[in-house]
């Protein structure tokens, strides 16, 4: 199912509240292969860890949203690659001792 980006600010918003509303506690990504960026390369722990993705309709929403939450709200993020427009899906996750940004 493809989001909006208010869709996915609201869905992203409601769970960091949910489990930690510091802000500076939660990674925000962009990726194409979302589960491989959270589980392979960040070393999240699928069944311990909250994390969260969701597909926009384009680059442009996701990297909507990115901004948003890396900007606005001081979440932890690298800086997204700006090489390609095929990446549409924002991810997150609570950083933990274990993940790797």
């Amino acid at each position: 199912m493809v989001f909006s980006v208010q869709q996915v600010k609201y869905e992203f918003l409601a769970y960091i509240k949910e489990f930690d509303p510091t802000f500076g506690n939660w990674y925000v990504g962009l990726s194409a292969a979302p589960k491989e960026a959270l589980f392979d390369h960040h070393g999240v722990q699928s069944d311990q860890d909250p994390w969260l993705y969701k597909q926009l309709l384009t680059h442009r929403a996701a990297r909507t949203v990115y901004d948003y939450f890396t900007g606005h709200l001081k979440t932890a993020g690298a800086a997204p690659d700006d090489a390609s427009d095929d990446v549409d899906c924002v991810y997150l996750f609570k950083i933990a001792p274990h993940t790797r940004p």
